[in-house]
């Protein structure tokens, strides 16, 4: 029960604090008022600014139907550059989230945290979780699903709103096809930013997301300055949507080997 009980918490922290875009294709831009006429602009995206509820809601809303791959990286590092915290995060999900799978790694020197790597799979009705411990074998266990999957925001709406409404965000870029790169260096509500456990009072914020026409966030990276306890450090986040239409889903075979547990 204890060890089921660690998993669904470290599932939880994966969940709300460790999120984060691979972007390293994407540098930094200089905002320059250069729409273009008539261009139709992605939801809650216009050259007045960003409605972060409208752009969060598109993004899960075209979302919902696909199936997807989301990758997440994030940094924590002292004012010298060395690394106290980084997470790898990726998630597999099928049309509609009718099943999803997930692998998260952190390599931490800030806490101390028995679980090093775990991988998760959901099929709507059933959960199971492999998970590694430093000094022994994998554990395996699975339980039934009573309200939501391992995971309550598959597409990461709350990151996305929390973002575009803590940084003063504009266009710095529209293409085409309608597609917009928003650029941003100046916080205007802080406290709205979804930040990493134990991690405070955010500054010095740079941020850039490419988003599609019909509203789907591709790509996000944030940077920021913030505290930990009373030690300065840097926060990166990374996030990137990939394979949408083309990922694929399936049972694992290490889930036969699951125990059943209760939560």
């Amino acid at each position: 029960m204890a060890r089921t009980a660690a998993v669904v918490l470290v599932l939880a922290i994966a969940a709300a604090g460790c999120t984060g875009f691979v972007g390293e294709d994407v540098e930094p831009v200089t905002p320059a008022p250069v729409p273009t006429p008539g261009a139709a602009s992605p939801p809650g995206v216009s050259e007045d600014g960003v409605n972060a509820a409208a752009l969060g809601s598109a993004h899960a809303r075209t979302l919902a139907t696909r199936n997807y791959t989301v990758v997440h990286r994030q940094r924590v590092t002292d004012r010298n550059g060395t690394l106290l915290r980084r997470s790898n995060h990726t998630r597999w999900v099928a049309r509609n989230a009718t099943e999803y799978a997930g692998r998260f790694n952190q390599t931490s020197r800030a806490v101390r945290s028995r679980t090093a790597r775990f991988d998760y799979w959901t099929n709507g009705s059933v959960v199971a979780v492999r998970y590694d411990e430093r000094v022994n074998r994998p554990q395996i266990v699975r339980w039934e699903v009573q309200e939501a999957g391992p995971v309550a925001d598959l597409p990461d709406r709350r990151t996305i709103q929390g973002v575009a409404g803590a940084v003063d965000l504009s266009v710095a870029e529209r293409r085409a096809s309608g597609d917009v790169l928003l650029v941003g260096h100046r916080f205007v509500r802080p406290d709205r930013l979804v930040t990493p456990l134990f991690i405070d009072n955010p500054t010095n914020v740079s941020a850039q997301l490419r988003v599609s026409q019909d509203g789907t966030v591709e790509a996000l990276r944030l940077v920021f300055d913030a505290e930990r306890g009373r030690e300065s450090v840097r926060v990166t986040q990374d996030i990137r949507v990939r394979n949408v239409g083309s990922t694929t889903v399936s049972r694992p075979v290490w889930v036969a080997n699951a125990s059943q547990r209760s939560v």
